[in-house]
């Protein structure tokens, strides 16, 4: 017959399964890494099965281990989720909530918000760093991650908070000086501004498909930056083209190669799903989500206008 001591062995080596490790588990539920490691053992005891290879470099599930993980994780998932749904019900909302999110995002959308959020709930404190993915999210204990990079982390759950068409853009003195590009292919001529995890560009240029590899003149994790590297006529961006629209109005940027087609922009929202989310993330995630759909080209238009 099961017992609280199995039930709390599994719920460590689910933990750990889904952190990849007994030190990041160990972080997420600020408890010690030994801790975790020893009952993990005590649930193979007391199942008689290995379920974990782990040295200093290997952490893999057996065969055993992966049943084990399969018939019990979707428990303690339901079991998260049904204490949510109580805690939310319960008084006034305290507690920190972690985020990260790209800067420009802090700034024009999510920064505004939390205040907000705070003054709604005076014992909420929020805190946000920036990245623009979620390899941090368990070393920085982040409940919550505006990500322009897709997650690639089984145990976190990401919805997609928008799509938007990007295009290129130069300003005015650049192009003068250095000519407008007349095809794809020109643009490994050319100054190129980038964010710093890219390694290439992929165009679409009369229906064939072209990835132009950067060998860019500016790298900086920050699109605003980019964007204003690119008016200071250092180079080439990409942009968002509802944001391309406003500052060629302003006579600031202008198109380049217009007829050619950009991978789309994407933003997702991330957590973890299973761990116990406590109310207040729940609600800050629940108007993230309500304020992005009303308006999400207003977003970009206020960011780079």
């Amino acid at each position: 017959m099961i017992n609280t001591k199995h039930i709390t062995n599994l719920y460590w080596f689910c933990l750990s399964v889904e952190c990849g490790g007994f030190s990041a588990a160990s972080i997420k539920a600020r408890i010690s890494a030994p801790t975790v490691s020893r009952s993990v053992a005590h649930l193979e005891t007391q199942l008689n099965e290995k379920l974990l290879h782990r040295d200093a470099k290997n952490f893999q599930l057996t065969n055993a281990g992966e049943e084990v993980y399969r018939k019990f994780a979707h428990v303690f998932a339901e079991l998260d989720q049904q204490w949510t749904s109580l805690s939310n019900s319960q008084g006034e909302l305290t507690g920190d909530i972690q985020i990260s999110c790209p800067e420009p995002f802090a700034d024009f959308f999510l920064q505004p918000l939390a205040i907000e959020f705070m003054n709604t709930h005076p014992k909420v404190n929020i805190h946000v760093q920036f990245a623009l993915d979620t390899d941090e999210f368990i070393n920085e204990k982040i409940d919550l991650a505006i990500a322009t990079v897709p997650t690639r982390t089984a145990h976190l759950v990401q919805r997609r908070l928008f799509e938007t068409e990007l295009a290129l853009a130069a300003s005015p003195s650049y192009l003068a000086r250095y000519g407008e590009p007349r095809n794809a292919k020109e643009l490994i001529n050319h100054h190129l501004l980038a964010s710093n995890n890219l390694s290439y560009w992929s165009l679409k240029e009369a229906g064939e498909l072209i990835k132009v590899p950067i060998k860019a003149k500016y790298t900086i994790n920050s699109l605003r930056l980019n964007i204003r590297a690119a008016i200071a006529d250092a180079g080439i961006c990409v942009l968002p083209k509802v944001a391309l629209e406003h500052l060629t109005q302003q006579a600031k940027l202008l198109p380049v190669l217009p007829d050619l087609e950009c991978q789309k922009g994407t933003a997702y929202l991330v957590w973890t799903d299973r761990k116990m989310i406590s109310s207040r993330v729940v609600a800050f995630r629940d108007l993230i989500f309500a304020r992005m759909n009303s308006d999400p080209e207003q977003l970009w238009a206020n960011m780079f206008s």
